[in-house]
């Protein structure tokens, strides 16, 4: 098949799926203009069963991210080949994102694997929070997610975000940030000294929850 014959396949195999009740809920959560222009309601895991099908397709990822359907975007996150994903594909998607789910999905679904996602997590979260809130969200996800990838991420490397203050400081307040955190915690037995270091610095939100989270833990 094409790429738009897969994509049209696509379509159609999801719109069997649609959830009208669930559809109800996300257009009150984010839909309509500010959000998506179709929303089928199709959960998460079924919308991955469906796509793996046509995995991995680098060239199929692209024509369904331009497709304003939540279902053929979310897709898009288990089509691509997260190895051919790069900075400019993480910039351009994020301009994109309307609704925090979408930045939610694309981090830890695609973006936390691309051989660039580092840089880009740390970039991204010393951008000011009241100008790029759904990147600086993205961006702890993608921390988050590389605690638990000790084969490709070093406790180095998650150590110097962690001592980044323009990264973990004041302003780090997104619930993402609670995420990164334990989930740094959990993974890295040799961090858990730092997390509860930097709790001192972060919002008194975040150091309550981590702390509360970090808990059950032990």
């Amino acid at each position: 098949m094409t790429t738009t014959e897969k994509v049209v396949a696509l379509m159609r195999r999801l719109k069997i799926e649609m959830n009208g009740a669930v559809t109800d809920a996300m257009r009150e959560y984010g839909g309509g203009t500010q959000g998506y222009g179709l929303n089928y309601g199709v959960s998460l895991p079924t919308v991955k069963d469906v796509a793996r099908e046509y995995a991995p397709d680098h060239e199929l990822a692209q024509a369904l991210w331009r497709q304003d359907v939540r279902e053929l975007k979310l897709a898009a996150l288990f089509i691509d080949d997260p190895s051919r994903v790069a900075a400019g594909q993480m910039e351009a998607w994020a301009d994109d994102w309307r609704t925090p789910e979408l930045a939610e999905q694309c981090a830890m679904q695609l973006f936390w694997k691309s051989p660039e996602a580092g840089k880009q997590a740390a970039e991204w979260a010393g951008l000011p929070s009241g100008e790029a809130a759904l990147k600086r969200l993205a961006a702890f996800y993608m921390f988050g997610r590389f605690a638990a990838a000790v084969e490709t991420v070093s406790d180095s490397e998650l150590s110097g975000w962690l001592d980044d203050a323009r990264i973990f400081g004041p302003t780090a307040a997104e619930r993402s940030v609670v995420y990164a955190l334990r989930e740094i915690y959990r993974h890295r037995p040799a961090l858990r000294t730092r997390v509860t270091a930097l709790l001192d610095r972060v919002s008194d939100e975040v150091a309550g929850e981590v702390r509360w989270q970090v808990e059950y833990l032990k």
